[in-house]
């Protein structure tokens, strides 16, 4: 006879959990003795994307001009979850957690230059930042373009301090490609797991 277990949550719904093999004796669950939340999601509880929605022809820092992007997997523009917030350029997390950060930049050339990304995070509010990924490219002529991808992983502890911006810098003749059409350079913010 195969081994069951009945959940109830109470209200008259259930799940049974069955086991293929015999249960011959009485057995035991051990469950320890701390606090956790039970997931009732795919763990996935925070997602938002931002578009540059105009073109950077000169280096800045921070980046200001972003507008949540519309019209792609995420509906409206709406983010899962709370969303980030933004304010002259610096995001604020809507919750403590592990954040994988991708900032992706189409740079275009119009002579010999060198275009570079920067992802910045800071934990004191912005008093000290740190450069904790970039990208780099370089072109030569107006046929020439990069497009990168910077990426890093946070561990956001505290949302008053804990914060990220995003740096272009220009050598001369580089243009980082920004459209409110398309998704040409953004940002994206996704929470893997508790910290």
């Amino acid at each position: 006879m195969p081994g069951s277990i009945k959940i109830d949550d109470g209200s008259g719904n259930y799940t049974i959990l069955t086991n293929a093999g015999s249960l011959g004796s009485d057995k035991t669950i051990t469950i320890p003795n701390e606090t956790a939340t039970l997931a009732t999601t795919n763990g996935i509880t925070q997602v938002d994307q931002w578009s540059l929605n105009t073109s950077l022809t000169s280096t800045t820092d921070p980046i200001t001009q972003w507008t949540r992007t519309t019209g792609l997997a995420l509906p409206s523009g709406a983010a899962i979850g709370t969303g980030m917030s933004v304010s002259s350029g610096v995001f604020t997390f809507p919750q403590t957690g592990i954040y994988r950060v991708e900032f992706k930049a189409l740079v275009r050339f119009s002579a010999y230059s060198g275009g570079y990304t920067y992802i910045y995070s800071t934990n004191d509010n912005g008093s000290n930042w740190d450069n904790v990924s970039s990208t780099e490219g370089q072109g030569q002529t107006n046929y020439d373009t990069a497009d990168s991808n910077a990426t890093v992983i946070l561990d956001i502890t505290d949302l008053s301090n804990d914060k990220v911006k995003f740096r272009f810098y220009d050598e001369g003749s580089a243009t980082l490609a920004g459209s409110s059409d398309f998704f040409g350079t953004g940002v994206s913010f996704i929470r893997l797991g508790d910290t």
